[in-house]
C-alpha cells in the first residue's frame, strides 16, 4: 500500500501561486520529503476516489479504488462546489464504516493546515480505523516555502497533539478506586493555583469569580479573544460559555481556543442553551470544528443538541424535561467522549462523567445549586482548574472537582442559618473556601465517605 500520510494536491489558481511557476513551487515542496517520494513512486498507476459520505466510500472500494480522499474536512475557498462539509465527525463515521477495508488507504481533504492537521489525524480516529494521511493543497502550494511547509506537515503528521487524552481501561470497581484519588487531587489543585480564563456570560461573571477565588485559583474574565495568546502562555485553562452571545462572541471564541490548543492547555466548553436558537445551534457547529475540547460540559439537552440527536428546543438555558433514563444518559456521554475523544460531563440530579471508557454516576449535590444562576457554569471554571492541575487523568481530574464542589453544597445546605438560595450562596462560598484550607492541611475529614459516587456499564 502506497503511503499517504502527506499527499500534496496541486493548484494553479494565479492567487494560490501567487505570481511563480507551478513547477517551480512542487518542486520546492518535493524537497521537504524528497527521498520518501522517490522511494514510493509506484509502478503501476493507483486510483483514488473522493468522497464524502459513508455510502460513497463503500461504493468506492466495491469499485476497486485503491486509497479515498475523504472531504470536505473544512470549509475551503479552493472548491466552490462542495457537496458538504463533513469535518472529523463525518470521516470518522466513514472511517468507522469501512473499517474492514484494511487495504484501502484514507486521506483527508479540505481546509486542513499546520494549526489543525494533528487534530484532523487525531479527532478523525475511529476505533479499529485511521486516516493514513491528509491532502493539502493551499497550504502548501500557497506557501512562502512550500518546502519549510511540506517538512512542517510531515512533522506534525507524525506526532499526537498535545492534548490527546488516553482514555483509560475501567478497573474493577473503578468508581471505588477513583474516590480514593481524589483527596490527593483536591490538594494538588489547592497548591497549584491554577490561573482560569473565563470567557464566560456576563450574568454570572461575578459568582463564577468569586468562586475561583474560593478554591484558591486565579480567574480572569476576559472575553476579548486577541488576549488568548498572551493569556494562554501563562500554562492554565480555557472555559467557553456561551451564556450571553453577540455578533463577535464566536470569533473570540475561536482565536482562543485555537490558542489554548496550540499551547496544549485544557479548554472547556459550556455550550449554555445550545439548543434554544439557530444562531446557538449553528455556533456549537462552528466552534467544534474550530478547535479541541478537553471537556465538554452542559445539561441533557445541551449535550443531545451537541451529539447532534435534533435535541427538542429548549426554553432558555433550562434543560426543560428529561426525555432520557439513566442508562440512555450514560450512553449518550459515554458515545459523545468517543466521538471527539475527549471528556463529557452531563449534569443534573445525577451527572454521568465519561472519557469514552469509563462511566461514571455522580449523585452529590443539594437542589439549591438548581435554584442560584451560576452554579452550573461555575463547574466549567472548576473543572478547568481541575484539568490545569492534573492533566494525566483528565476524568478524575473532572471528578474530583465535581466532589468538592458539590460536598461543599451539601454542607452549606445544612446549616441551620441558611433557608433557601439567598442564604446558600454565602454559605456556599465559605463552605469552598473550608474544604480547600482543609487540604491544604491535608485535612481529608471533609470527603471521608461523603462521594456518592458508582460506576456505570452500557
Amino acid at each position: 500500500m502506497v503511503n499517504l500520510s502527506l499527499y500534496l494536491v496541486t493548484d494553479s489558481t494565479p492567487a494560490i501561486l501567487k505570481g511563480r511557476d507551478l513547477c517551480t513551487v512542487v518542486e520546492e515542496a518535493l524537497k521537504g520529503e524528497f527521498e520518501e517520494a522517490k522511494r514510493l513512486l509506484p509502478k503501476n498507476a493507483i486510483i483514488g476516489i473522493s468522497t464524502s459520505s459513508v455510502e460513497e466510500a463503500q461504493k468506492a472500494i466495491s469499485d476497486g479504488a485503491d486509497y479515498l480522499g475523504i472531504g470536505t474536512m473544512f470549509a475551503t475557498p479552493t472548491k466552490t462546489n462542495t457537496k458538504s462539509v463533513i469535518g472529523t465527525v463525518g470521516t470518522q463515521a466513514i472511517l468507522s464504516a469501512i473499517s474492514d477495508a484494511t487495504n484501502v488507504a484514507t486521506v483527508s481533504i479540505g481546509g486542513i493546515n499546520h494549526s489543525n492537521v494533528q487534530r484532523v489525524m487525531y479527532q478523525s480516529q475511529s476505533p479499529n480505523k485511521s486516516l493514513d494521511g491528509v491532502a493539502i493543497v493551499s497550504a502548501i502550494m500557497a506557501a512562502d516555502d512550500p518546502k519549510a511547509s511540506t517538512e512542517e506537515f510531515a512533522k506534525l503528521i507524525k506526532s499526537p497533539p498535545a492534548f490527546a487524552l488516553n482514555p483509560r481501561s475501567a478497573r474493577v470497581n473503578e468508581a471505588e478506586a477513583l474516590i480514593e484519588e481524589v483527596p490527593e487531587i483536591v490538594r494538588k489543585m489547592v497548591e497549584a493555583h491554577p490561573f482560569v480564563h473565563n470567557m464566560i456570560n456576563f450574568v454570572v461573571v461575578n459568582f463564577v469569580a468569586n468562586v475561583a477565588l474560593s478554591i484558591g485559583a486565579s480567574p480572569i474574565m476576559a472575553p476579548y479573544g486577541e488576549e488568548a495568546p498572551d493569556l494562554a502562555r501563562l500554562d492554565g485553562s480555557l472555559l467557553i460559555n456561551m451564556g450571553t452571545l453577540n455578533g463577535d462572541s464566536v470569533s473570540n471564541y475561536l482565536k482562543a481556543l485555537q490558542a489554548y490548543n496550540a499551547r496544549g492547555a485544557p479548554v472547556v466548553y459550556d455550550p449554555v442553551g445550545a439548543a434554544a436558537t439557530e444562531i446557538r445551534r449553528n455556533a456549537v457547529s462552528t466552534l467544534l470544528a474550530g478547535g479541541y475540547f478537553d471537556l465538554v460540559k452542559g445539561n441533557e439537552g445541551e449535550i443531545r443538541q451537541v451529539w447532534g440527536s435534533n435535541a427538542e428546543q429548549q426554553r432558555g438555558v433550562d434543560s426543560g424535561p428529561s426525555t432520557l433514563n439513566g442508562q440512555q444518559k450514560a450512553r449518550l456521554a459515554r458515545d459523545l467522549a468517543r466521538r471527539e475523544r475527549n471528556v463529557v460531563l452531563m449534569t443534573g440530579a445525577v451527572d454521568y462523567l465519561s472519557d469514552g471508557e469509563r462511566v461514571i454516576a455522580v449523585e452529590n449535590g443539594h437542589h439549591y445549586l438548581g435554584q442560584v444562576t451560576g452554579t452550573g457554569c461555575a463547574i466549567g471554571t472548576i473543572s478547568g482548574c481541575f484539568l490545569t492541575a492534573h492533566r494525566s487523568d483528565k476524568l478524575l481530574a473532572v471528578l474530583s472537582g465535581i466532589l468538592m464542589y458539590e460536598i461543599a453544597a451539601e454542607n452549606a445546605a445544612s446549616k441551620e442559618y441558611v433557608r433557601g438560595p439567598g442564604s446558600f450562596v454565602p454559605a456556599f462560598l465559605d463552605e469552598l473556601y473550608a474544604i480547600r484550607t482543609a487540604a491544604a492541611k491535608g485535612d481529608d475529614s471533609w470527603f471521608v465517605g461523603r462521594a456518592r459516587v458508582h460506576d456505570v456499564k452500557v
